[in-house]
């Protein structure tokens, strides 16, 4: 198996029986839904590139509450385009909002809040985004 992972975290966001779902504004996956998210920096743990990545792209501060999806998948997958023999290491927490307010990423098209049954009826980034709003 192939070392050369590039880490990234994603938090799933809950408020009165809504989801928060960012509308990509990058090239690859512009208009697809995810949550918001990305890449690791540099002696950054996964806990702490998720609460920063909540900030930057929602505005929310957060807490990390668990691990609800976890998993290696191919570059080609997660931007749309192959990098070598690049594996993506990703991981999705829930998360509780303990302060701020909705504010959105100047990168991304929108951010809203969705009810799960108009959430899981967008154009997801990832087809396993639909499961993950459908059992948490």
């Amino acid at each position: 198996m192939d070392n050369n992972f590039t880490k990234v975290a994603f938090v799933y966001l809950t408020k009165d029986n809504k989801v928060l779902l960012l509308q990509e504004g990058g090239a690859l996956a512009k208009g697809l839904w995810s949550f918001p998210g990305g890449h690791v920096e540099e002696g950054e743990s996964l806990e702490q590139c998720a609460i920063r990545e909540a900030l930057e792209e929602s505005g929310y501060q957060v807490n990390i509450d668990k691990v609800i999806y976890k998993a290696l998948i191919s570059s080609l997958e997660y931007k749309g385009v192959i990098r070598d023999t690049e594996t993506v290491d990703l991981t999705i927490f829930k998360a509780d909002i303990v302060n701020g307010s909705l504010q959105i990423d100047d990168q991304a098209l929108a951010l809203k809040w969705f009810t799960k049954e108009e959430a899981i009826n967008l154009p997801h980034r990832w087809s396993f985004i639909k499961d993950i709003i459908l059992n948490n």
